[in-house]
């Protein structure tokens, strides 16, 4: 298992230096997004989400609700679970889109392990290669988990953007 990580952080100077750096740009950039995407997420909804409705859409709600469910959910009930559903489904998808990175890492893993068996000048260029994408593996699949945390908040704003900015647009 030492020579494993050995073998990771051989080539870590080299092709590995640029995947590291792009990696830390990309996380710069999702801290700034998901800072952004809070900011408008809180506003459209608020910790009091029902409070901030009129009376008169407070009892839409309320009517809605209880006419299109069998279970007595609260105006702010429902929009919690509404949160819980998008977050949930972005979970779903982004590890869904996870299985294939999870498989070429378990090939890169399994090929770093055989370097030890070949024996040759070929091994460097070998490592390189390997190393290399491992290492953006693993960075695909953090970035990947991340973006769970700040999709659906995305298309949550977008969808109260484009209603603020076009209220004659009909809302499907």
């Amino acid at each position: 298992m030492f020579e494993f990580f050995g073998l990771l952080f051989k080539n870590i100077l080299g092709f590995d230096a640029l995947i590291f750096l792009v990696f830390a740009g990309n996380m710069y950039m999702f801290f700034e997004c998901r800072k952004r995407t809070n900011t408008i997420y809180d506003h459209f909804n608020a910790r009091d989400k029902i409070r901030n409705l009129n009376d008169e859409q407070k009892e839409a709600v309320k009517n809605m609700t209880a006419e299109s469910t069998a279970v007595s959910l609260s105006g702010e009930e429902l929009l919690n679970e509404r949160e819980k559903m998008n977050e949930t489904y972005a979970a779903f998808t982004t590890l869904t889109t996870i299985f294939p990175l999870l498989g070429m890492l378990g090939t890169v893993i399994s090929l770093l392990n055989m370097t030890d068996l070949i024996g040759t000048e070929a091994t460097g260029a070998f490592l390189g290669a390997l190393t290399s994408t491992f290492w953006g593996i693993v960075a695909a699949i953090a970035c990947k988990i991340m973006d769970t945390r700040i999709s659906y908040k995305i298309e949550d704003n977008e969808k109260h953007m484009d209603y603020l900015f076009n209220p004659s647009k009909k809302q499907g």
